[in-house]
């Protein structure tokens, strides 16, 4: 699953997030990017990024050389570090061989990022299986929630107009609930719209007769793969699980729609017992899919003052 170097994904960040997009040839492989900016006491500070590059096999001196091509051409005092998101996979034991790589990239001048912008971990469901095969997978958890709001009448659909406002309501009280950012509600709107118009993707929900939406998640569809790009599940229920019962539903509908394969995008990875979407990974991986786990965020500093400063602040 190529999504972070997708075209829609950069038409996405460009003409919808009004992200600056830049391309870069690195390990003799063209990727694009985008640059981050934050401004602080009158004076503009970067940060570039990018995500989904594949760590190649050479020479420790060939990839030194493909680094220092990187600082020559993005340093300036007030640029402050380069970000790579690596999708090399880890094997199992993840935790211990995370470890071996943080170690081994760090000859390098890579370290650990400070901000998490591609997943570290995934879930993959395979739609190809049958629609029984789907359900056997879930756990018994999941299974209970979707029989309950089966049971009670829950209504699956395509978001109408006033779902999409409604919902937006729904994910801005649990982001600021949560703690993470979101999107203002133009933009939110653009994205479903364009969207709408290449016929990619759009907001799914599960609502009750009165309209009352339980629970939303904005899909991608890129190719033949959906992404899971943004979710929420409204708090008066979050906690008896409705978005069990629309995970169940869309896996249905988008096998109806050809889509072969989904990809959940964030879990936590292994290891890591106090990280932040610990909240959101038992509910994937009780759909039982494959857990694949990513080397992940490395961060090459430009300016190792304000890196430094940016890291311990």
């Amino acid at each position: 699953m190529n999504f972070y170097q997708s075209k829609i994904w950069r038409y996405i960040n460009e003409n919808i997030y009004k992200k600056p997009v830049f391309e870069l040839e690195i390990f003799w492989k063209k990727y694009w990017g985008i640059e981050k900016k934050h401004k602080k006491m009158g004076i503009w500070f970067s940060w570039f990024q990018i995500l989904w590059v594949k760590f190649p096999s050479a020479s420790d001196e060939e990839i030194k050389a493909e680094l220092r091509k990187v600082k020559s051409t993005f340093w300036k005092w007030n640029n402050i570090f380069f970000q790579f998101g690596f999708i090399n996979q880890l094997e199992e034991p993840f935790f211990e061989n995370r470890k071996n790589i943080e170690k081994f990239l760090s000859q390098y001048g890579l370290y650990p990022s400070i901000r998490e912008n591609m997943p570290l971990a995934t879930v993959e469901i395979d739609l190809t299986k049958s629609e029984d095969e789907l359900y056997q997978n879930f756990s018994k958890t999941a299974k209970r929630y979707v029989n309950k709001w089966k049971k009670m009448g829950l209504i699956f659909s395509k978001a109408n107009e006033k779902d999409i406002e409604n919902f937006y309501k729904i994910w801005s009280d649990v982001a600021k609930y949560k703690w993470f950012y979101i999107y203002d509600y133009p933009t939110y709107r653009n994205l479903l719209y364009y969207l709408e118009e290449v016929d990619k993707g759009w907001l799914y929900i599960v609502k009750d007769t009165n309209g009352e939406i339980y629970a939303g998640n904005i899909f991608i569809i890129n190719q033949w793969i959906g992404i899971y790009l943004y979710g929420a599940a409204n708090r008066n229920f979050q906690k008896i699980g409705p978005d069990y019962f629309l995970k169940w539903e869309l896996f249905k509908y988008l096998k109806k729609n050809l889509v072969k394969k989904i990809d959940l995008l964030w879990i936590s990875p292994s290891g890591y017992e106090n990280h932040h979407l610990k909240w959101v990974t038992q509910a994937k991986k009780a759909l039982w899919g494959k857990v694949i786990e990513y080397w992940g965020n490395y961060d090459l500093p430009l300016n190792k003052v304000g890196y430094g400063i940016l890291k311990f602040r």
